[in-house]
């Protein structure tokens, strides 16, 4: 915990859309007194730094009972980069404590209780702090125009040490290890299926967070599109066109000739086009123990190009010894652009009327994969209908005598990824659906429950 004598005031230069009461925009707010820090102070039951994901245990005590405070939270993500905020108004119990798991938001950019209110809901602010300029966590409880403590922490997607490998013969693919595993061990594996953005993102995004969990976990880039910066993974398919399955089959050759990892115990995880990738992969290669399919598909569809137009129902998404999989064409493409953003989630919703046989065919047979699936799914998903088709998905297993754990969020949109600890990027010239709350809030239900999940089939349950 970092109190500070020397408190600027929070808000020194004026923020943009952070909801905040008029008596703290203020210029010159007074500092604080020794005596006054001396009463309320903020502590935390995790390390620091923290594990993203996993719970803070952040409380503040000192205070009156009934008290009403503001709870501010700065935060930035690398060394002098923009000052994200949050705050939340919050009144202390009878015990004069307030609880960032259990104490309701009154007021502020999220209301109720959440444990990650403060951290999903930031905003970018235009604040300036010249002497404050780590990547980290900034709480400050604020009454009145009087900052009553303050606590600095960081948050990151590994707080233990970890290697990175590169796994040669594999274009771009990569091994995340602790490194403080046994000797000896071999450790459970979760190969990483980046979406339609393709290159190494689920590997940046999930890489260190499983490693740190005790997995090894691999990041399996398959195509890498061209951007404006050029191709992140140079030698992939720039093209989601026939995406070979066999690639992946490789892959795990490569690592069953490892000795620090159990080949008999493989995880796929992979969002969007990614989950579409590790369903049907699972459907088809044997070694695939279990499956997390985070905003999944039911169904192979028609594969695309990001920088030109393809002939339309042509080219198929996936292939399979050297054999384009069965695909269902787009369909829809004027509704889907007659709005601002593109609601593309049209294009598969048409696509599958107008192509039922296509759409029988190209169905992925997920009643053949045996082992254990969690499927995590937005019903307001409008970049494709994920909702609809992981039930699809589960009525076709429950046909067939298999469980399916599945995770449906109502409200919720296409980026139900990740822990409720960060930032959705909702900057895409695509709709999401959902919002940072929906979204959010989801993720903070979805991580725990996909960690929970690859321990148990993975780890059995340890």
């Amino acid at each position: 915990m970092t109190l500070r004598n020397d408190a600027q005031p929070l808000l020194s230069r004026t923020l943009c859309g952070l909801v905040l009461l008029p008596a703290l925009l203020l210029l010159n707010a007074p500092h604080v007194g020794a005596q006054e820090q001396a009463k309320a102070k903020f502590s935390m039951a995790a390390s620091n730094p923290a594990l993203s994901g996993d719970p803070l245990g952040i409380t503040l005590s000192g205070l009156q009972p009934g008290e009403t405070i503001n709870i501010f939270a700065e935060r930035r993500f690398a060394p002098n980069a923009p000052i994200h905020m949050s705050n939340a108004e919050m009144r202390a119990d009878a015990q004069g404590n307030i609880a960032l798991a259990t104490t309701p938001s009154l007021a502020g950019r999220y209301t109720g209780v959440d444990a990650a209110g403060l951290f999903w809901s930031m905003e970018t602010s235009n604040k300036v702090d010249t002497e404050w300029q780590k990547a980290e966590i900034r709480l400050s409880a604020v009454s009145g125009e009087k900052i009553l403590a303050q606590m600095t922490f960081a948050l990151r997607s590994s707080n233990v040490s970890i290697k990175t490998e590169a796994i040669t013969g594999h274009t771009g693919a990569k091994i995340y290890l602790p490194t403080d595993a046994p000797k000896d061990s071999k450790l459970p594996v979760v190969i990483l299926l980046s979406g339609s953005e393709g290159g190494d993102a689920a590997g940046r995004r999930f890489g260190p967070k499983l490693a740190a969990r005790g997995f090894a976990t691999v990041s399996y880039p398959y195509y890498s599109p061209n951007t404006p910066r050029g191709q992140e993974v140079p030698g992939l398919p720039k093209d989601f066109i026939d995406i070979p399955i066999d690639g992946l089959d490789a892959l795990y050759q490569t690592l069953a000739k490892r000795d620090d990892i159990d080949s008999k115990r493989i995880a796929l995880m992979g969002g969007s086009k990614g989950a579409e990738m590790a369903l049907l992969s699972a459907s088809i290669l044997p070694w695939v123990k279990s499956v997390v399919a985070i905003a999944p598909s039911d169904l192979v569809w028609e594969g695309f190009a990001m920088d030109r137009l393809l002939e339309a129902g042509r080219h198929g998404s996936f292939s399979y010894q050297g054999k384009t999989l069965p695909f269902t064409p787009n369909a829809g493409l004027d509704k889907a652009f007659a709005t601002t953003p593109p609601v593309l989630a049209h294009i598969y919703i048409e696509g599958r009327k107008a192509y039922p046989e296509r759409a029988k065919a190209a169905r992925i047979a997920v009643e053949n994969f045996k082992g254990k699936l969690l499927l995590i799914a937005g019903g307001d998903d409008q970049m494709w209908p994920s909702a609809e088709m992981a039930s699809n998905i589960v009525a076709s297993r429950k046909a067939a005598g298999l469980e399916t754990e599945l995770l449906s969020f109502p409200k919720a949109g296409h980026l139900v990824g990740g822990d409720g600890y960060s930032l959705n990027d909702y900057s895409a010239p695509f709709a999401m659906g959902g919002n940072a709350k929906e979204d959010g809030q989801a993720q903070t239900i979805a991580w725990p429950a996909t960690v929970g999940f690859l321990k148990k089939t993975l780890q059995g349950g340890k």
